[in-house]
């Protein structure tokens, strides 16, 4: 081969990976906007029909043809929650789920979706009575990723079909004309998430430190709507402060049995049982608790649920000592309990987080926030790294935990983490 060709052949090969790359770079998922400058927009319409009697909503997802930029939508179908799925265009099965391609001028996807779900056999996460139905946004719509010929975004509204003499409170702003704007900046296409309250409901709304609260539950269960209300006027401005900004929204939904005994969160909204107290025997708040979980956007990653669950425990009674809910007395008190309880806690990287394990945990918490502030002489704490961990979408893991924690202190705070969080063999 001359010298010529060998130049020739290398490059062919660059214009050919080149051609490549600039290929699939005109398909792209359809996930985080990272693009500053504003991308073109499609209209989306999630149509919801709740039919009690079934136990269901009926659900429309709607397209037009300013949609012309999707190229596919993958949903993830689970056939226990998600039934009699048709579309317009071209349906194919594929693992897990079904791809949906729509016609270029817009179209239809339609199923039935199964409210009623038993998280263990305690207790439901997800309920249709009679005259009430509650339930999260997120698994109102199957999960998806989306494929584009070029960057778009959707701007997507909602419209709710209810029974007659039902009301809704969901945490999204509802328009002129009856829908409601479902906006989710950190994703391209716009999905509905957060806990969802229909029915014949009591309400209670307040707007505190700027934000709007809602409270809803089922009407004559022994909600303490007032309650709620007012500790959240005593503790919402150490949450902004913690946090930085406040939802322009937030909504936390109760009810009694059969819901689960417990507390859940979601985007800009929690639930949690009507029997669960506002504030713990041990001074901590599992109201407050599901909340910071729901502002940190947080989930676990692989042997991360002690950092979770650890961070939102602690702020738990963290905030009603800075809110001075919480004497000082009573506050030391409270830390020698969850010392004394963090003695019996297991494995902190074990895969799930058992009360003792979260005492340890928050114990943890303290060391490394005391590490931080000494390293800093103290112009920064654990309230900055937990900022920084909820100011991105990524799974929360030990190993990142660590980076962030590092990255405040300005050193690796090595011993701590080695003595309580090994890396596993």
């Amino acid at each position: 081969m001359t010298r010529c060709e060998r130049y020739g052949s290398v490059i062919f090969i660059y214009v050919a990976v080149l051609f490549t790359t600039v290929a699939s770079a005109r398909e792209r998922e359809t996930v985080v906007e990272t693009d500053s400058k504003p991308l073109p927009e499609y209209s989306v319409l999630y149509d919801v029909g709740i039919v009690a009697s079934e136990k269901s909503a009926h659900v429309t997802i709607r397209l037009w043809a300013d949609a012309k930029p999707i190229k596919w939508i993958r949903f993830k179908i689970d056939p226990n929650r998600y039934r009699a799925i048709r579309a317009d265009g071209e349906l194919i099965e594929v693992e897990g789920g079904v791809e949906w391609h729509p016609p270029k001028g817009g179209g239809r996807f339609r199923y039935v979706f199964s409210i009623d779900h038993l998280r263990n056999e305690e207790g439901y996460d997800a309920r249709c009575a009679k005259n009430w139905a509650i339930f999260r946004g997120e698994d109102l719509v199957p999960k998806m990723r989306i494929r584009t010929y070029t960057p778009a975004r959707s701007k997507s509204r909602m419209r709710l079909r209810l029974p007659e003499g039902w009301s809704a409170a969901i945490p999204y702003r509802r328009l002129s004309g009856g829908d409601y704007s479902i906006d989710e900046p950190r994703r391209r296409f716009d999905r509905p998430t957060g806990w969802f309250a229909l029915g014949k409901m009591g309400v209670v709304r307040e707007t505190i430190g700027g934000a709007r609260i809602t409270i809803a539950g089922p009407a004559r269960q022994g909600i303490r709507r007032m309650d709620m209300l007012a500790l959240l006027k005593w503790n919402l401005p150490a949450l902004g402060d913690l946090f930085g900004v406040l939802p322009r929204r937030f909504q936390i939904v109760s009810a009694g049995d059969p819901m689960w005994r417990g507390g859940l969160s979601a985007p800009r909204s929690i639930f949690l049982h009507v029997d669960r107290p506002l504030i713990s025997e041990d001074s901590t708040s599992p109201l407050l608790h599901e909340m910071v979980h729901s502002l940190m956007r947080a989930s676990a990653g692989s042997g991360g649920n002690w950092v979770v669950e650890g961070i939102a425990e602690l702020y738990s009674i963290e905030l009603l000592r800075r809110s001075q809910t919480l004497t000082e007395s009573r506050y030391e008190s409270a830390v020698e309990a969850i010392r004394k309880r963090a003695r019996k806690g297991g494995r902190l990287r074990a895969g799930s987080v058992t009360g003792d394990t979260r005492a340890k945990a928050v114990v943890v918490m303290w060391e490394i926030d005391a590490a931080i502030r000494e390293a800093t002489s103290d112009e920064k704490s654990l309230d900055d790294a937990v900022r920084q961990l909820a100011s991105k979408s990524k799974r929360i893991t030990t190993k990142r935990f660590r980076s962030v924690v590092a990255d405040v202190a300005g050193r690796d705070l090595k011993a701590i983490f080695e003595r309580y969080a090994p890396e596993p063999n």
